[in-house]
């Protein structure tokens, strides 16, 4: 039965007696739902059969109202036996970006350190949870971390073209891109973060933001988590394999496809080497552009203020005296790239020869550089011509219709 303060609780037997020691970080999960019983079953399935090295976590399920309890009816119904299973209701519908932000004031609610947060489109690796439990105590602590991702993104949706990141010795790199499709938030880090959000900038911020992602919905909370990484220069930890992956359901903001679906690791006994965001390491912006670039340019003393990196060619306008674009300027050509190489930045990190990448003096004027005949849809794809532009206008078609 539904309590007053609109709060199901169903506690596991085998937890009684079970002590947490002082020292011992409080891992939860939080499964998010409104109108779809079906992605909430498959969710917590799959949460289930993960692996938790035998601890005890707990799991939050949160429901916005529908006007229907189909999905907490099949949230009671689903096992949970690895520690306490809570379900929360709501007497009135919140919307997506009140109901999640909700839900991430229950890493304070409930005393968690980190909750590990998937909506119910997101079907999560079974080791996701021996990913988070070496990455919650690496970063807690870091200010420059504004959370962790789980999921790992092979689509630049910004400049809707495949997305790469260079490799480095370790399993990780960073973004000023938060996620939503599979993230781990940590009690002090949300805590900033809702501390800015409910300040006087956040909306501001959003200017800050590429224009498709500032033309995303109001409904959406998930560009101001990427407003406040950018603005506070904060970076979302990333694997380099996806612990989650997205079904992108039909529903209130989303369209069916298998897109947006990615390769999950598997190993719940893998060993993760971590790393610190920094210059040394591999950073990218939100609009998916290598960051701290100017070190690989040989020919002038370049600093990274002065940079503005910009190959997939989607950050119009910019204000830094040098340029590092895939477009073709009437700026002075200090040095050209080829497009060749891949990830695209590697053509400049390794010095290759050729056209189809430029560095520009934007102070002064000059000729357009020549025409590259492996121009972007030879380079980013392996088909021709007409089946390039058929394929990027039915993605074009879903990233219009996919909003968070």
């Amino acid at each position: 039965m539904q309590s007053n303060n609109g709060i199901y609780k169903t506690i596991d037997l085998a937890t009684e007696g079970w002590n947490i020691r002082m020292e011992q970080l409080k891992y939860g999960i939080i499964a998010i739902g409104y109108n779809r019983p079906e992605c909430m079953i498959r969710l917590l399935r799959a949460l289930e059969i993960a692996d938790y090295k035998d601890e005890r976590v707990m799991l939050i399920v949160s429901i916005d109202n529908s006007g229907r309890d189909d999905v907490w009816q099949a949230a009671e119904k689903c096992n949970w036996t690895h520690g306490e299973k809570v379900i929360r209701t709501y007497p009135e519908r919140m919307g997506l970006r009140a109901h999640v932000l909700r839900c991430g004031d229950f890493l304070e609610e409930y005393g968690l350190d980190a909750v590990a947060v998937f909506e119910d489109d997101i079907l999560p690796s079974p080791a996701f949870y021996n990913y988070m439990r070496q990455a919650v105590p690496y970063y807690q602590d870091n200010e420059k971390i504004a959370g962790i991702s789980l999921y790992m993104h092979r689509w630049n949706m910004i400049g809707n073209l495949p997305f790469q990141p260079a490799y480095s010795s370790r399993d990780v790199y960073f973004q000023q891109f938060a996620q939503s499709w599979g993230q781990i938030w940590l009690r002090q880090q949300w805590k900033q973060f809702r501390k800015w959000y409910e300040g006087e900038n956040a909306e501001s911020a959003l200017n800050q933001l590429p224009e498709h992602i500032r033309q995303w919905p109001d409904s959406s909370w998930l560009k101001y988590h990427i407003a406040y990484c950018v603005s506070e220069k904060k970076y979302f930890v990333y694997p380099y394999e996806a612990l989650s992956t997205c079904y992108s359901e039909l529903g209130e903001n989303n369209v069916k496809t298998t897109h947006f679906q990615v390769p999950m690791q598997l190993d719940a006994t893998k060993e993760y080497c971590f790393t610190m965001p920094d210059k040394e390491s591999v950073c990218y912006d939100c609009y998916f552009e290598r960051m701290y670039m100017a070190k690989y340019i040989q020919q002038e003393e370049i600093k990274d203020s002065e940079l503005t990196v910009d190959i997939y060619g989607t950050k119009g306008i910019n204000r830094t005296r040098y340029l590092l674009s895939s477009k073709r300027y009437s700026y002075q050509c200090l040095k050209s790239y080829a497009l060749d190489v891949k990830p695209h930045e590697n053509n400049v990190i390794l010095d290759v020869d050729g056209e189809g990448i430029y560095l520009y003096d934007q102070t002064q004027k000059g000729s357009i550089p020549p025409q590259n005949d492996n121009d972007t849809m030879t380079y980013y794809y392996r088909f021709n011509r007409g089946a390039y532009w058929l394929f990027r206008y039915k993605v074009g078609r879903i990233l219009r219709r996919l909003k968070k």
